[in-house]
């Protein structure tokens, strides 16, 4: 292990704030690397190299200049792994030292194991992080025969069977300042701290989602944990916690397919004015609507608002979202836009009047329906 100057300087300052002396810490060739002096940072400690070289339990420096680039003081190895990485320096008469060897060695490994132990985990992250992605993203054929198989090298259990959960948040239009991407990192936390068996569980952050797979199949469980979830966030107002959640447990490379249909219903969730929470088995449309491209969804909106300013069309979505959300009752609907009955009949044979087709005519509903699904997704 080589010690970093980050470390190093964190041993240094712990050290000093203990011991009330001045320290020096020297890396695997008895350059001074930090110090309480900032003066000799960089120099060559002749005295640490002696130590290195000879591999000396310590060594004691009577007088300053003893050593090239040495003061007065004792100085010791610190090992890790069985080896010399580093010697630690103290500036100060013996007699004032030693009562403190025994706890400034211990402390000074101990610091450097919680170091060693906190940088393999951020390899191990990076290592799952990677493995996913070749999980989720990757092209089959550009993946090893034993893939699944090296999933237990990183930590993740392959064999198990797991439920993918896909959430993200929805805005009200005209939200500023709020950064989504925050608020998953909580979300990402918190689902982690509400389950039973978080170790056999496993996430995968993307731009604007978070994929969560977890062994859980009891409904009522998955909706506790999303619910708990969304209440200890405490999102600000116009910002909704919404989840797509597929119909099975899978495990290996069926876990891409699993994220899939999780993001199916992650995408009806988002345009759905009523739902929170919807389920791959509950999706009709919406298992077909990522398989269309953009181009073809602005075309269709172009047909059906014929030369409608993009400004007028957002009016007329939003009404109609509110219309089909009350099954077309007109009492219902004026009521939820605080308008007379009569003022809402009215535009309703406007906007029949402009597209040719009656919103409250069942054969032109579905292609209103797809006009609200295609506008939700292109916003």
């Amino acid at each position: 292990m080589k010690i970093s100057v980050e470390i190093a300087r964190t041993i240094v300052r712990e050290i000093s704030n203990t011991i009330h002396q001045n320290v020096n810490l020297m890396d695997e060739s008895g350059r001074i690397i930090a110090s309480t002096n900032p003066a000799r940072t960089g120099t060559c400690h002749v005295g640490a190299q002696k130590i290195i070289s000879e591999q000396l339990e310590y060594l004691t420096i009577n007088t300053d200049g003893e050593y090239e680039g040495a003061k007065l003081g004792i100085n010791m190895p610190l090992y890790f792994g069985g080896e010399i990485v580093g010697v630690l320096g103290i500036t100060g008469e013996w007699d004032q030292i030693k009562p403190y060897i025994d706890l400034i060695r211990k402390t000074s490994e101990t610091l450097l194991m919680n170091f060693y132990l906190q940088k393999r985990e951020g390899e191990i992250q990076k290592e799952q992080n990677q493995y996913l992605y070749n999980l989720l993203s990757e092209d089959m054929e550009h993946l090893p025969k034993d893939f699944i198989s090296m999933g237990t090298l990183v930590g993740i259990d392959m064999l198990t069977a797991r439920r993918c959960i896909c959430i993200s948040f929805r805005q009200d239009q005209g939200m500023q300042g709020e950064k989504p991407h925050l608020f998953l990192d909580q979300a990402e936390q918190i689902f982690y701290q509400q389950q039973e068996y978080p170790r056999q569980s496993f996430s995968y952050r993307e731009a604007d989602q978070l994929a969560v797979f977890m062994p859980i199949e009891n409904k009522e469980e998955i909706e506790r944990l999303i619910a708990l979830t969304a209440e200890k966030l405490r999102l600000p107002a116009g910002m909704i916690l919404k989840a797509g959640v597929d119909d099975q447990l899978c495990t290996g490379m069926e876990l891409r397919r699993g994220k899939a249909r999780a993001q199916k219903s992650l995408k009806a969730a988002m345009l759905s004015q009523e739902r929170d929470v919807v389920y791959y088995h509950e999706l009709t449309f919406g298992v077909f609507i990522s398989e269309i491209s953009d181009d073809s969804k602005r075309e269709y909106l172009a047909r059906v608002f014929k030369g409608i300013e993009d400004t007028e069309i957002r009016y007329w979505m939003e009404l109609l979202e509110i219309f089909y959300a009350c099954e077309g009752s007109i009492t219902r609907t004026a009521e939820k836009m605080f308008i007379h009955k009569n003022t809402l009949q009215y535009q309703l044979k406007k906007l029949k009047s402009l597209t040719g087709y009656d919103p409250r005519s069942i054969s032109n509903a579905a292609i209103y329906q797809n006009a609200l699904w295609f506008w939700r997704e292109l916003l």
